[in-house]
């Protein structure tokens, strides 16, 4: 993937984010969607990044934390534990991921 595409999926994810953010505060309902979009284009950005990629990191842990948001455990689950087994990945980040499912499954839609 090109420079001028990973800009342009940068550009889109941080439109995305804005608006899911702008939802929650206004139409809760149509927040899970806006969720849904950021995790596919910020797994569109981890497929272009390496796991040792600072963009790479966050990107993948990205995509995670909005597929929670969007209330698609199982999207989130299924991306972590393929980041998870990807060779070259950080402890660190394994450990970051671990933790953001924690989190999501502590949600009060869980409880």
């Amino acid at each position: 993937m090109g420079l001028m595409e990973t800009d342009e999926l940068n550009t889109l994810v941080t439109d995305a984010i804005w608006r899911a953010q702008e939802l929650e505060a206004v139409d809760i309902s149509a927040a899970p969607g806006a969720w849904a979009e950021v995790s596919v284009i910020e797994e569109e950005l981890a497929k272009a990044f390496p796991v040792s990629d600072v963009e790479g990191k966050i990107a993948r842990r990205g995509a995670v934390r909005a597929a929670l948001k969007a209330g698609d455990y199982a999207r989130a689950h299924a991306l972590a534990e393929a980041y998870l087994a990807e060779e070259g990945a950080p402890t660190s980040f394994k450990a970051s991921l671990r933790e953001i499912l924690e989190q999501g499954n502590q949600a009060p839609e869980n409880l």
